[in-house]
């Protein structure tokens, strides 16, 4: 099994398929890499990095204090430890903050942005109770429950809820704490203007309370691409992968016909 040590007692997991352009995506607390499993496929034309954020799945975690730039860090550690230059970084949900962190600290390695369903800042009343409900199920260790809804709310297929159950059963309670009330006051809108990479968001077209985040990113991402799956919530990559792998392909292919150009 492959990992990454991070500091001297933190080790990182980690997988990667396929060959070409490399594309890390990044997965919402608890969740783990297997958030991704359907994204998989594309690594039969490009370089599909997965991996878990610290106490998370597979990963170690220490005392220190969860931030955005800790777990930006992180990533750019995965990219050296792969002899990657750039890449492109996708996130989903609040996997997504992690990602703009990233863009905005390291926009040398950011080959191009990824989000689905993402936010640069939590500016919702329902989505800040979604954050507020997710750090008191961590803080009462409520971990079984939040395994159960999240495995039941992000696909119907049988074998694929059973493995998200039992992967965010691995979930460190503190460390989900902490990853909730982080992106709970994480706020990047003013800094949105420094990210010039290509930009592609996602969002499911019944999520309504989401969509006005993508005006934020429309006034301030000079190339932003944005693209609403009609019948989709929010959980587009296990529930409409075969749209998102899609729409992620052709992206690409746009992307690398741009940098040749």
């Amino acid at each position: 099994m492959p990992y990454l040590s991070i500091d001297e007692s933190c080790d990182m997991y980690y997988e990667v398929e396929g060959n070409g352009i490399p594309i890390v995506f990044v997965h919402p607390p608890a969740m783990g890499l297997v958030t991704f499993k359907k994204q998989k496929v594309l690594a039969k034309k490009y370089k599909v990095i997965t991996y878990d954020i610290r106490g998370n799945g597979r990963s170690g975690f220490t005392a220190e204090k969860i931030t955005m730039p800790l777990l930006a860090k992180d990533l750019l550690k995965l990219l050296d430890h792969l002899n990657i230059d750039k890449a492109i970084i996708a996130g989903y949900s609040n996997g997504c903050s992690i990602v703009l962190e990233f863009a905005l600290a390291y926009p040398d390695r950011t080959k191009a942005v990824i989000l689905s369903g993402g936010f640069p800042e939590v500016n919702s009343y329902l989505l800040e109770q979604q954050f507020r409900l997710g750090m008191l199920t961590a803080k009462w260790k409520g971990v079984k429950l939040l395994a159960k809804v999240l495995s039941m709310s992000h696909t119907t297929e049988k074998q694929f809820r059973w493995e998200l159950y039992h992967y965010i059963l691995e979930v460190n309670p503190r460390i989900l704490y902490e990853l909730y009330r982080e992106g709970l006051a994480y706020n990047c809108s003013v800094r949105l203007s420094q990210i010039t990479q290509p930009f592609l968001l996602t969002y499911g077209g019944k999520i309504h309370y989401l969509h006005k985040h993508y005006k934020l990113f429309e006034s301030y991402v000079k190339h932003t691409e944005t693209i609403f799956i009609g019948n989709a919530r929010h959980q587009i990559p296990t529930k409409h992968f075969l749209e998102f792998n899609k729409i992620v392909d052709q992206f690409l292919q746009d992307v690398t016909t741009d940098l040749n150009n």
